[in-house]
Formats: structure tokens, C-alpha cells, sequence
């Protein structure tokens, strides 16, 4: 196994489903940037030496960040869509850092609640096209269809034990990945997160099952969540 990792933070959006008059990341938590929790609890881990954050070029809050001038941090310029931005730092640590054959940790910057045991289970998988944490999902799942302009109505009822809710971290070899995401962008899909370019190639990356608590804040309500949970990390 790998002795240490890069992880590519990307965090050039604005989140605007939260409503707030900064993007996302930036938003405090008990004390601190959103961005600056994640950062620390990554670095926490003993295999995680080095993150790649990708910021929008307009970014005027970083250089408050508690991490701005670590050594550890490497700043670089994202993109338009979130998979730009990864395929930036994909770009950034095989040119800057000559990394290429070796998995990357890709995380979102609005996840602070990522444990130590989820990164240790994600670490230890070994399929070779990579892996990404996911939670099995516990409700119904039903597939909708637009009726009309305002209304939406049911389709059909999807078999749950077939579906998980991805989360990241998530583990990909630097060059497959950015082979995929070249060859996605050229074909123009849609892709949601660095699994699904993978799977647009035929690779099939492993599910590890991660907790409920590593959730992405993307509404208000989510924050509220994250300040209660916070001191509650890695005791459960």
C-alpha cells in the first residue's frame, strides 16, 4: 500500500443552495472556515501528506485560511465545473509533482465530517480501478416523471438494495482518471462525480460503505447538522 497520499481538494464553487453571501467553504464552522475543518481532519490522517486545493481565480477569502501558508497545502486554479477543477489538480501534481501512476484521494471541501476509520477503509481497499466511500440506501427510492410544467408525479418504485448515495472521499490512479475526464469532457457527458468518469470507460470502481455522517453541506440546515456532530467525530 501506498505510504502517503495526495488528496485534490476542489473548491471553486459558490454553493448557492446555501443561500449565504459567501461560497460555501467559507462559511464558519465552530470557529472556522468550513474548508479549513476538512483540511484538518484530512490531514489527520497519518497517510495524508499532501492536499491539492483548487480555488476559483476571483477567490478572495483564502489567504485568511488557517492552512493558506502550510507547506502541505498546494494551491492551484480550478475550473467552471467541479470536474474542471478536478482535472486541473489532476493536471497541477502530474506536472508539478510528477504523479501519475499512483492513486489520488479526491474529496469535497463541504464534507468535514469525514472520519479517520472511512479514510483507513477506503485506503485498505484494493481494487486496482479504485474505490469510493457510499451509503446504502435506507428509503424508498422512487423515479419521477414531469407530468406537466409544475407537476411531478411518480413513475415507478427503484429496488433500494441495488442503490447507494456516493459520497468522498473517492480513490482513482491520477493518470486513469484524468484519461477518463479528457475523454468525457470531449464527448460532452455530464459527470457527477470522479466514479462516474470512470464508469463512462468501462471501469467499475469498489463501493466501501462510509457513515451517515459524512454528508456534504449544501443547505443551511446541513450546517446545523455539522456543528452538532463535530465533537462527536470518530468516538462512534
Amino acid at each position: 500500500m501506498t505510504d502517503s497520499y495526495w488528496v485534490i481538494l476542489p473548491a471553486a464553487g459558490v454553493g448557492a443552495r446555501m443561500q449565504a453571501n459567501v461560497p460555501k467553504q467559507y462559511l464558519m464552522l465552530e470557529g472556522q472556515y468550513l474548508i479549513d475543518q476538512t483540511i484538518q481532519r484530512l490531514l489527520s490522517h497519518e497517510k495524508i501528506n499532501n492536499i491539492a486545493v483548487g480555488l476559483s481565480v476571483n477567490d478572495a477569502y483564502w489567504l485568511d485560511s488557517n492552512w493558506a501558508n502550510d507547506k502541505r497545502i498546494h494551491r492551484y486554479i480550478g475550473g467552471k465545473e467541479r470536474s474542471d477543477t478536478v482535472l486541473n489538480g489532476l493536471s497541477f501534481i502530474m506536472d508539478k509533482h510528477a504523479i501519475k501512476d499512483e492513486f489520488v484521494l479526491v474529496h469535497d471541501a463541504a464534507r468535514p465530517l469525514i472520519s479517520i476509520s472511512e479514510i483507513d477503509d477506503l485506503l485498505a481497499n484494493n481494487n486496482p480501478v479504485g474505490a469510493l466511500l457510499a451509503m446504502p440506501a435506507k428509503d424508498t427510492i422512487k423515479q419521477s416523471q414531469q407530468t406537466s410544467k409544475h407537476q411531478t408525479n411518480v413513475k415507478t418504485s427503484l429496488d433500494r438494495q441495488f442503490i447507494w448515495h456516493a459520497q468522498t472521499p473517492q480513490k482513482f490512479k491520477v493518470d486513469a482518471l484524468f484519461a477518463a475526464l479528457i475523454k468525457a469532457k470531449r464527448q460532452n457527458l455530464v459527470i457527477t462525480d470522479e466514479s462516474s468518469a470512470l464508469e463512462s470507460v468501462g471501469q467499475y470502481p469498489d463501493l466501501v460503505e462510509g457513515k451517515a455522517s459524512n454528508f456534504k453541506v449544501t443547505l443551511p440546515i446541513d450546517l446545523v447538522m455539522a456543528k452538532a456532530l463535530l465533537p462527536l467525530l470518530d468516538k462512534h
